[in-house]
């Protein structure tokens, strides 16, 4: 019965998870930048074309409150950051998107700016 269970709510936390990005990501905000940021690094993940440093996050945050944003956007943006990542590896697990190598060097190139600090390209 639990299996039953399990198997009805994966697809649906599938579904919700992509609509997810989509829904964070509009716009300019820091909230949308983060969903992007996380987007980035997921894939970047899975496609083994780098890792983020610890203090990713970190460092993310505070390049957004010295754009400006104020204690609420941060916390969005933080939110927006978790709920993103969880719901690409969920969708990585369920149904793996095979990367390109063309993809790979970008996402090479895209991290290796990630790890420097510069959120500006994002």
């Amino acid at each position: 019965m639990a299996s039953l269970s399990i198997g009805r709510a994966l697809p649906l936390a599938c579904l919700l998870a992509l609509s997810l990005g989509a829904c964070v990501a509009a716009g300019e905000s820091s909230s949308g930048r983060a969903s992007a940021l996380a987007t980035t690094v997921s894939r970047a993940i899975a496609c083994k074309a780098g890792s983020p440093q610890r203090s990713t996050l970190d460092r993310f945050l505070a390049a957004e409150k010295a754009r400006g944003a104020d204690d609420q956007q941060i916390a969005a943006a933080r939110s927006a950051y978790i709920g993103v990542s969880e719901a690409e590896t969920i969708n990585q697990s369920v149904q793996p998107h095979a990367c390109t190598a063309e993809e790979r060097a970008e996402l090479k190139q895209r991290m290796g700016r990630i790890r420097a600090g510069d959120f500006d390209t994002l």
